[in-house]
């Protein structure tokens, strides 16, 4: 009888780190970036190569670290989206930054995410690095390694380093049906959702709802979303600045031409009188603003029958999850949300 020898698959390592300075990265790697990102532990859209192109040419400054790794055959197997803000002597931070990514990570799959961590710290102490004295990583999802990981690197190396919780992010395990959803909320939220429903069939005006399509002018509607985010609180009309604003219709554009945005409106007798912006990405809803006529808000709530009429749709359509992403506003608990939640690492280099 022939012997048979046991063979054992090589753990996958990360072979090559290369260093992309120049922004055009994000388009050159684009199919490999997003297809990695598809494959990734954290797979989320804000780490998909034209969300953070966009955000970079609004946002970014300071030294682009773009970290591309390989394996031994030359397969981009992760990637570490990272700049060097000049400020306080070198800050290391995420490409995507805080206000507006909600989900960031080391984009790689989950048997590459220790070596893709480890390879992205010796590079940031290797003399090819540019000169820093803190990193801040934020907004990366409490479950994923990443942040842990690092902690041990940077204590090992006898840097002062400390992780914390961000936000919280609730988050609805959507069931097979709205019946069974709404089911799931406490007695008065599911009468004070049903009531609602209800009021807006029987209104004299018309109300009805839609999802802009690829037929529509993404920019006009961009531009009327914002104005609802604008009207709907003194926060949101502070937090539009005239970059924020460009921002956002560079996000909304790249987003539709990538067919993940999602941008509902509700109209009241052909006015619009709420509106919803999210992502339609892996098996999930990812809820990214919303903005409220307050004329109209008063009559019919139009913003909850949105919501409801826009999880109901994501029911329908046999997504897994919505996901209400960063922020405690009540609403999100009402509607059922569960709390997950985002933590920060910052690391002291002892100079």
């Amino acid at each position: 009888m022939k012997e048979q020898s046991e063979v054992r698959s090589q753990k996958p390592e990360v072979s090559k780190v290369e260093h992309h300075r120049d922004a055009a990265i994000f388009d050159r790697l684009a199919p490999e970036w997003n297809d990695l990102v598809g494959r990734s532990l954290t797979n989320t859209p804000f780490q998909r190569a034209e969300f953070l192109a966009a955000w970079w040419r609004h946002f970014g400054h300071g030294d682009l670290c773009v970290l591309a790794m390989r394996d031994g055959a030359g397969s981009l197997i992760a990637i570490a989206p990272l700049f060097v803000d000049p400020a306080e002597g070198g800050v290391v931070r995420w490409v995507g930054g805080e206000e507006i990514a909600d989900y960031l990570d080391v984009i790689a799959p989950d048997d590459l995410m220790e070596s893709a961590t480890r390879a992205m710290w010796q590079w940031l102490n290797s003399p090819e690095a540019p000169a820093w004295k803190r990193l801040i990583l934020s907004n990366t999802p409490e479950w994923t390694p990443t942040l842990r990981r690092l902690q041990a690197f940077a204590t090992e190396s006898g840097m002062s380093a400390e992780v914390t919780r961000l936000d919280v992010c609730p988050v609805i395990q959507l069931p097979r049906t709205f019946d069974a959803y709404l089911k799931q909320l406490d007695s008065k939220q599911r009468h004070e959702i049903n009531r609602k429903l209800r009021k807006a069939q029987g209104s004299e005006d018309a109300v009805t709802w839609h999802v802009v399509d690829g037929g529509r002018d993404i920019a006009a509607e961009a531009e009327a979303f914002m104005a609802l985010m604008e009207t709907a609180s003194a926060d949101k009309a502070a937090f539009l600045t005239p970059r924020m604003r460009a921002a956002f219709r560079d996000i909304f554009a790249a987003m539709h031409r990538a067919r993940l945005l999602q941008l509902a409106f509700l109209e009241v007798g052909g006015v619009k009188a709420a509106a919803y912006a999210q992502f339609n990405y892996a098996n999930r809803i990812w809820v990214y603003n919303s903005g409220i006529n307050p004329a109209i808000a008063g009559q019919l709530s139009p913003g909850w029958i949105l919501l409801a009429r826009l999880i109901e749709d994501a029911i329908n359509t046999g997504h897994a999850v919505y996901d209400f992403m960063q922020g405690n506003e009540d609403y999100k608990y009402r509607f059922g949300g569960k709390e997950t939640f985002v933590n920060r690492l910052v690391v002291e280099k002892q100079l």
